[in-house]
Parts: C-alpha cells; sequence; structure tokens
C-alpha cells in the first residue's frame, strides 16, 4: 500500500472511532433521563473520549503519527516533525472519519433525541445559559476558551508522546488531559479541542430540520483549536525540546527531538 495512503488509513479509522463514541455519549447522556442511572453524565462523557484517545493514539501512532486531531496535525507540520503532503494527507483522512462519525450518530439515534438542546447531534455549541445570545464578545471568549484548552492538551501530547525524553505511555497522558479539559470546557464549549470534533457532528446536524443556526459559533472550533495547538507546539518546541537532557555518563547532552 502507499506510503502516505496506509497512514491516511489509519487516521481515518482512528478519527472515526473518537468523533463517533465521543459524539454518541453526548447523545446517550441527552436521551437519559436525569436520574437514570444509565445517564453517563458530564464525567461519564469526560472519561469515554479520554479513554478512546488513550485507546486510539496508542494503537495509531506507531503506523500515522498525525494524533487524529488536524490542529496537532498542523502543528507538526509547522515544527517540521511532518512534511507538507503527508500532513496534507492526514488532515483530508481525520476530516472524511469525523464526517462518517457524524453520519453514523445520525443515523443511529432517533430525531427526538438529536434535536433536544442538551444533544443538539452530539455537536459542540456555546452554552447560552452561561454566555448568552452569540454575539462577537461571546465567540471570543469561546475562542480563549478552547485556545487554553487546546494548549493543554496539545501540551500533554509534546510532553508525553513527541518528546524523545518521555516514558513509553503510549496515549495515556494524553487521554488524562482530555478527560480533564472536557471536566472544565464542556459547559462552557463542549470542549471539543479538535476542529473535526465539531466538524462531523455539525454536518450531521444540518440534515435535521430547523438547523439553520449550526454554523454560529464555527469560528471557536476553527480559531481556537488551531491556536491553541500552534502555541503550545511553539512553547514546547522552543523552550523545553531544546534544553539540556543528562547523558548515560552524567553529561549534559542536547536533547534531540524526533524526526
Amino acid at each position: 500500500m502507499n506510503n502516505d495512503v496506509r497512514p491516511a488509513l489509519v487516521e481515518l479509522i482512528g478519527t472515526f472511532a473518537l468523533v463517533f463514541v465521543g459524539t454518541a455519549t453526548v447523545c446517550v447522556t441527552g436521551m437519559a433521563l436525569p436520574n437514570d442511572v444509565a445517564n453517563p453524565g458530564v464525567v461519564g462523557i469526560a472519561l469515554a473520549q479520554g479513554f478512546i484517545l488513550a485507546a486510539l493514539l496508542t494503537a495509531t501512532i506507531p503506523a500515522s503519527g498525525g494524533y487524529l486531531n488536524p490542529a496537532v496535525t498542523l502543528t507538526l507540520w509547522v515544527f517540521r516533525r511532518i512534511g507538507g503532503g503527508r500532513a496534507a494527507w492526514l488532515i483530508g483522512a481525520q476530516v472524511l472519519g469525523a464526517v462518517l462519525a457524524g453520519m453514523c450518530v445520525r443515523l443511529i439515534f432517533a430525531e427526538d433525541v438529536l434535536m433536544r438542546p442538551q444533544t443538539l447531534c452530539g455537536t459542540p455549541h456555546m452554552n447560552i445559559e452561561a454566555f448568552g445570545p452569540v454575539s462577537l464578545k461571546v465567540v471570543i471568549s469561546g475562542i480563549g476558551i478552547e485556545l487554553v484548552l487546546t494548549f493543554l492538551l496539545t501540551f500533554a501530547i509534546f510532553g508525553t508522546m513527541v518528546d524523545p525524553r518521555a516514558p513509553r505511555l503510549g496515549g495515556l497522558g494524553a487521554g488524562l488531559a482530555l478527560s480533564a479539559v472536557i471536566l472544565v470546557g464542556y459547559g462552557l464549549t463542549g470542549a471539543a479541542v479538535n476542529p473535526v470534533r465539531w466538524f462531523g457532528p455539525a454536518l450531521a446536524q444540518l440534515t435535521m430540520p430547523g438547523a439553520h443556526d449550526v454554523f454560529r459559533d464555527h469560528t471557536v472550533y476553527w480559531l481556537g483549536p488551531i491556536a491553541g495547538a500552534l502555541l503550545a507546539g511553539a512553547f514546547y518546541d522552543f523552550l523545553i525540546l531544546p534544553s539540556v537532557a543528562a547523558g548515560p555518563a552524567g553529561e549534559d547532552t542536547p536533547a534531540k527531538p524526533k524526526s
């Protein structure tokens, strides 16, 4: 199989699974009664997405290295850890995987579940109860929140998976970080921290009646994650990776980034 197609296929499958689990868990929470023992709640949503990310990164990174997130993939390209052609293949596969996941959720759940205000097809949106109607000020606040949350996730990815000095824990660190940021940000922006986590379900939401306002806050989920990932990549690449690490004989040797 072509050297570009193989990692792209891995990213497609991995992103499909990541977006499907995240979106479906939100829908299950929306369809359950508040006191239902089967209701995952915010904690369940955070754990489900953190667990699946940890498992998927551990399984996919050796073959693809795209981290199932276009914002992270773009950051890896900007800081010359992957080539432009490979990055384009991976991002295209991630987008397609997310769209397929959103459509699968659309087919699985009944419309009355998907159209509930707390569900909205599992698409992350700004919480109007917390911020009020969408306005420029609200969108800027949302971008800032997604930026900070994605910075923390990407920093964890660099520190536990990209840095050659990191302990071999697979995707565990990134999964724990995702669970943590979802617990913080779910009630504010839905804590997408990944452009395709919003985009896939959003396209599915467009097929539902009365979905004219799907894109009312879309800039939050493009600008916030991309800016947060780039900022974390710059911070780690310029301030942490160039630092020295103790050599085997006690001498200081430069830490070499992964190719």
